[in-house]
């Protein structure tokens, strides 16, 4: 007597975009994807007057909003880390990339000063995220009772 078997396809596992719906998107993804819309925020800016304006500043500020809004419940706190970090490196980049710097010292006097007297932006941003960090807590904890 033959023994017959009987082969299944494996349970179909379901996609990078819709687990990125369900759970969110990873933090190193949400690091890249801030960075690069950061990045084409001081493309404008570079492109513009070379000076820290409304291109870095609305980039920015989307992605302090967006960062915190998909990223994974359990990575979170990468969201908040974040965003000083775009803002300080967004900086680096126009004060090394503008062309009106010459040695280290002068881009490093310049990344001060120009993240001295945009701390408004940069205190907003992270506002942003923060409230918004709170917010997907507050609906984290609600889910749970």
């Amino acid at each position: 007597m033959a023994e017959t078997v009987v082969t299944a396809p494996p349970p179909a596992s379901p996609g990078l975009l819709s687990r990125a719906r369900t759970d969110g998107v990873t933090g190193p993804a949400v690091v890249a994807l801030s960075g690069a819309l950061v990045a084409c925020g001081v493309a404008l800016d570079l492109r513009r007057d070379a000076t820290l304006g409304l291109g870095t500043g609305v980039a920015f500020v989307l992605a302090a909003l967006a960062g915190p809004a998909v990223v994974r419940f359990r990575s979170l706190a990468t969201a908040l880390v974040l965003q000083p970090l775009l803002f300080c490196g967004a900086a680096a980049a126009l004060a090394r990339l503008g062309g009106q710097n010459r040695g280290s010292r002068e881009v490093a006097l310049d990344v001060g000063t120009t993240l001295a007297l945009s701390a408004p932006l940069l205190f907003a941003g992270v506002v942003a995220a923060v409230v918004v960090a709170l917010v997907r807590v507050g609906r984290h904890l609600a889910a749970r009772r």
